[in-house]
């Protein structure tokens, strides 16, 4: 028996990353979480609500009592803030 086309058995990949790159995985979100906590709160509320909640800018700008345009802007400065800081292109 071999393992061709007609077999049952096929060969999975590994896929569970290495102790590594878990580690290095960590380090980054411990990293983002501190710089998303440095940033000025109605900033952090914007990001956290549509970026991280999964809520659309209508439904954060009602939540924070601002305006759609005004969530668009601090998600994108919140966005650009942690790149720069976090060195992410």
């Amino acid at each position: 028996m071999g393992f061709g086309k007609s077999s049952s058995f096929e060969i999975v990949a590994d896929e569970t990353p290495s102790p590594e790159v878990e580690a290095s995985d960590r380090q980054f979100l411990h990293a983002a979480y501190a710089e998303i906590q440095k940033l000025p709160l109605r900033m952090r509320e914007a990001l956290i609500l549509v970026a991280i909640d999964g809520r659309s800018q209508k439904e954060a700008a009602v939540l924070l009592g601002i305006t759609e345009k005004a969530v668009e802007g601090l998600v994108y400065r919140a966005r650009n803030t942690l790149r720069k800081k976090l060195d992410v292109a």
